[in-house]
């Protein structure tokens, strides 16, 4: 928990100097010597951490996290200057967790699917211009809504607990190595790791947690 946390706020403090240095130094160019939006799909994998109730319900049965899960995300960018482009994401988010009633019932596991939307703000810099790679480092807040639920093989299944979080903040950062194919039309690869601000169910004090890996690409215009 706490070696996650400090990896985000390392990179974190790593470019709020970057930025500095970037807001001080002269402008070499103007908004029109490169393209002011961007366009970007992408999906990818979750792996998500602690997102399960840690106690047995009170049948007997135990929690447990089902990964990896997937989501599939859109955003819009504005570049600002050469290095700077905050940006706007919409992204569907699948997660998944069951109770195992092993020794307890002739079911053997209850799974819950929960539907989320995250409303996201990134803001991107870019750390390493070359002519066809990029590399951008993306600090973002998230805000993620609960969309749907259902539950499969219910059996003394407790589900207010498909409401909890029903919706949470969380800060994140990522890592967007892009290679352009041309100069308008680019393919991604995104690493990102997720630290939300309250755990996942009142029965886990353990932080609720996300690592994602996404691809995806990304028109400019």
């Amino acid at each position: 928990m706490k070696k996650g946390f400090t990896v985000l706020v390392v990179i974190v403090a790593t470019f709020s100097a970057a930025l500095a240095q970037e807001v001080t130094a002269p402008s070499q160019t103007s908004p029109s010597d490169y393209p002011i939006f961007s366009i970007g799909l992408s999906s990818g994998w979750d792996i998500n951490a602690n997102a399960y109730k840690a106690t047995p319900t009170r049948a007997g049965g135990k929690y447990f996290g089902v990964n990896p899960r997937y989501d599939i995300g859109a955003d819009l960018g504005v570049q600002l200057s050469k290095r700077i482009r905050p940006r706007i994401e919409i992204k569907y988010v699948n997660v998944k967790y069951g109770i195992d009633w092993s020794g307890f019932s002739t079911i053997s596991q209850t799974i819950g699917n929960i539907d989320y939307f995250d409303f996201n703000f990134h803001f991107d810099y870019l750390l390493l211009p070359l002519k066809r790679f990029e590399f951008f480092i993306s600090p973002a807040i998230k805000f993620e809504v609960e969309s749907g639920h259902s539950i499969l093989n219910n059996y003394n299944f407790n589900e207010e607990l498909l409401h909890n979080p029903g919706n949470i903040l969380g800060g994140a950062v990522s890592g967007i190595f892009k290679y352009n194919i041309t100069d308008h039309f680019g393919v991604t690869f995104t690493p990102e790791f997720t630290y939300f601000v309250k755990s996942f169910t009142t029965g886990n004090t353990k932080p609720y947690q996300r690592t994602s890996y996404n691809l995806g690409f990304e028109i400019k215009f």
